[in-house]
């Protein structure tokens, strides 16, 4: 072992030592409950459903009490802080893994009657490390196509038709785009869509590899969605797909009918569209069909050895996985990977819209690739390349190459830290 996994070790020892420490403290609420703390970053409009489900919970239990803290920086609050369970990205899950920071799922799901046959196959891939659950699947959040039937009457399916549809708003209103492609924020997604789509694997050797030709072939057709075909505005700025959307040409602002965005704001466009919001799955925007996003997995912190909150921990994923219960889940427009739970909505689709047709999207759900710290190898990607993609008109795919090669570097260096 080199000097620097040397280090990285005592680092990874040291922190598992310091939540040990934390965690072996008094686990028993005044009501003498036993409390399970549990994080994660449902800070949205999705918060308020988990929240439900939380105390639906506390709600039925006499022994147990899941006491629940929503954080927009819950990853770094939870390495720091005395929690049991915590809600994990599929895409850092096998980071955390390897740092040592959550411990194996599957005795928790078997105490609960789960098995990995209840779930669907992106669910389980999802939640999986190394042929082990250390997530317990819970979602998967892929991009959706939102529009406004006001402006386009059906869910365009692919690039040539959103590009008629830009030339046909054109020719209404200069203000009026097809759909809008952001300059930071969700551009991660975009980004393995356009891999997907064109069926180019990043991942390379435990790092992402972005200096692919056929890669910087396909990230020159966004800059040509908004340079050449003027489907999409220019310098969108910070989630922009979603902000454009809401926005009105009548205003003077520029305004897309299209937006392919994430789940998580189907409540926003719902209320400002009420009867003309139109659901659709992501358009083949390049070669094939294939929608990305994320997941989110429940892990326990590897620092959980209390008997008594095992067996809570177990109690509550019962809970959890009960359809009526996750059910709440679905209601907030998230798609559980739950067999049972997907069964329930598919029986009653109204009231489980999104989550309904979302879930038709599961069988061309392409994950990210796993690798070591993967939104730190993302970095130079969205904070740099696509707003270069969508702000110089000029740009050429040699300038391009340039800056995939240093996010390339950045990335290599990245994974490297292991």
């Amino acid at each position: 072992m080199n000097m620097k996994k040397i280090g990285a070790a005592a680092s990874t020892g040291l922190l598992v030592f310091s939540l040990a420490a934390c965690s072996g403290g008094d686990s028993s609420s005044d009501s003498g409950k036993t409390q399970i703390k549990f994080i994660n970053g449902f800070t949205g409009g999705d918060g308020a459903f988990m929240t439900k489900i939380v105390d639906g919970f506390n709600s039925s239990q006499d022994e147990f009490e899941v006491v629940q803290s929503q954080e927009k920086d819950h990853y770094t609050k939870f390495k720091s802080g005395n929690y049991d369970l915590v809600v994990i990205h599929e895409t850092s899950l096998e980071t955390y893994q390897k740092d040592q920071l959550i411990q194996d799922a599957g005795p928790y799901m078997e105490t609960a009657g789960l098995a990995e046959d209840d779930f669907n196959a992106a669910g389980i891939q999802s939640g999986t490390v190394e042929d082990k659950l250390f997530g317990v699947p819970l979602d998967i959040h892929p991009l959706t196509m939102f529009y406004n039937e006001e402006l386009v009457s059906e869910a365009p399916t692919d690039y040539e038709q959103l590009k008629a549809l830009g030339e046909t708003l054109q020719s209404e209103n200069e203000n009026l785009y097809a759909f809008g492609l952001p300059s930071t924020g969700l551009t991660t997604f975009y980004f393995t869509a356009a891999a997907a789509q064109n069926g180019i694997d990043l991942a390379k050797d435990g790092y992402l590899d972005f200096t692919q030709s056929d890669y910087a072939d396909a990230l020159m057709q966004y800059h040509d969605m908004v340079f050449k075909d003027n489907t999409s505005p220019e310098k969108l700025g910070l989630d922009g797909e979603f902000q454009a959307f809401m926005k009105s040409a009548d205003e003077g602002a520029k305004q897309t009918a299209v937006t392919m965005t994430g789940p998580w704001y189907y409540q926003a466009v719902k209320e400002k569209y009420a009867d003309n919001l139109g659901i659709g799955a992501m358009p083949t925007l390049f070669e094939t069909a294939a929608t990305t996003g994320n997941a989110h997995t429940i892990s326990v912190a590897a620092s959980v050895e209390d008997e008594e909150v095992k067996d809570g921990i177990s109690e509550f994923l019962k809970y959890l996985y009960t359809p009526e219960n996750l059910a709440n889940w679905a209601e907030s427009g998230q798609t559980p990977s739950h067999l049972a739970t997907l069964d329930l909505i598919t029986e009653d689709p109204e009231k489980y819209e999104l989550a309904a047709k979302n879930q038709k999207q599961l069988d061309t759900y392409v994950a990210a690739p796993r690798v070591y710290q993967f939104d730190e190898q993302m970095r130079y990607m969205n904070e740099v390349v696509f707003t270069k993609l969508t702000s110089e008109p000029n740009l050429t795919k040699d300038a391009l190459m340039s800056e995939l090669e240093k996010a390339t570097k950045a990335a290599k260096q990245i994974a490297d830290t292991q």
